[in-house]
């Protein structure tokens, strides 16, 4: 029987046994990262974090990529908190990990949490006991099934990790019954006509009721700093489907085509398939899956037919909105597909488009007027 190891290897170890293969001298690494000698040893030793900036060093210098740098030492700081290896450092360095600014400004942490009373918070946030238990419970992921070990987070890791557990706190607090994909499939057609709606607290209610209806969760928070997720999708571990948003770019061609391309990937690909739209955390061999949901969300938003006839010539203000109300969708969808396909240049019909900005809310933003 296989057991987790009792021992946690820092990326230094890596780093030393790539150094002497390739023979560079530590000095010389360190000069081309920046590091005086001090810093240097406490990022082999694993006292100190690989940054983005130390991670493309890496990169260049000893192969891989800086994202399997990145990863390599969010492993790490994830097999210190499983062994329980938490000691003051350590607990510093995970919480320097995490987007604390966003949270506060979000209302998501106290503006006044410092030194424990910040740790205790954001143990809270992702309801663990303790780091150890985080280090446990997150090493497999949000809902213990969403990112798999296949997955690699980007530079902004963490900040993705805390949006995601703000999509996963939502959810777990919608009265969701069994998922009924049959139910969910048939719903969509009719969701894109929400789209007519133009304040997104109203058409996002109605899209959140309904697919709760058929056991489908969806939820929506604003990312916090250095997160470029648009939307992502999962299966909880009741086996209800998950589909957060995070309404990136603020316009609602984004919003709606980010919203059925999820909506694809669960109903195309169902549990074998986790994804994060536009955080990059998504295995090379997904590729042809991301084609199909993005296939997916534009038939369901400007169905083909429609979409052939508007391809043929650039279309004019008043094609676009008569192709709008065939499609049951509003002019800055169809102009949005447009600008995707080609046939129209990105801002030429840009005004046709509604804009949302945020405000106090930090899950839902309100129309720009």
């Amino acid at each position: 029987m296989m057991t987790d190891p009792n021992w946690a290897s820092p990326p230094g170890e890596t780093i030393r046994r790539l150094l002497a293969a390739r023979e560079v001298a530590p000095e010389e690494l360190a000069d081309r990262i920046g590091l005086r000698t001090d810093q240097f040893q406490a990022l082999i030793s694993g006292q100190s974090r690989i940054t983005l900036v130390i991670a493309e060093a890496l990169a260049e210098t000893l192969g891989s990529s800086s994202r399997f740098w990145l990863a390599r030492d969010k492993s790490y700081i994830r097999e210190l908190a499983r062994l329980g290896a938490t000691g003051p450092a350590d607990e510093e360095s995970w919480v320097a990990t995490m987007p604390t600014k966003s949270m506060k400004r979000y209302g998501w942490l106290p503006q006044t949490a410092r030194g424990q009373s910040l740790r205790s918070h954001l143990l809270a946030f992702f309801d663990c006991a303790s780091i150890q238990d985080w280090g446990t419970r997150y090493s497999t992921g949000v809902g213990e099934v969403a990112f798999r070990t296949s997955l690699v987070f980007p530079a902004d890791g963490m900040a993705t990790l805390v949006w995601l557990r703000a999509g996963e706190k939502q959810a777990d607090l919608l009265r969701l019954g069994k998922y009924d994909p049959q139910g969910f499939k048939t719903i969509l057609p009719a969701l894109r006509k929400l789209s007519a709606f133009k304040h997104p607290k109203s058409y996002f209610a109605r899209i959140q009721s309904a697919c709760s209806a058929v056991g489908v969760a969806v939820t929506s928070s604003r990312a916090p700093d250095g997160c470029r997720a648009s939307g992502a999708s999962w299966f909880n571990r009741n086996g209800n489907p998950v589909i957060h948003l995070s309404f990136r770019h603020l316009s609602e061609d984004h919003l709606w085509f980010t919203f059925f391309h999820e909506a694809g990937h669960v109903v195309l690909h169902g549990q074998s398939h986790i994804d994060g739209e536009g955080a990059s955390i998504i295995a090379a061999d997904q590729s042809d899956k991301e084609t199909e949901a993005n296939e997916f969300a534009q038939n369901a938003l400007l169905p083909l037919q429609i979409r052939e006839r508007l391809m043929t010539a650039r279309p004019s203000r008043a094609a676009i909105i008569a192709a709008a109300r065939e499609s049951h969708v509003t002019p800055g969808i169809v102009v949005g597909q447009l600008e995707n396909a080609g046939v129209l240049p990105h801002g030429k019909m840009s005004f046709l488009k509604r804009r949302y900005h945020w405000e106090e809310d930090s899950y839902i933003p309100t129309i720009r007027d």
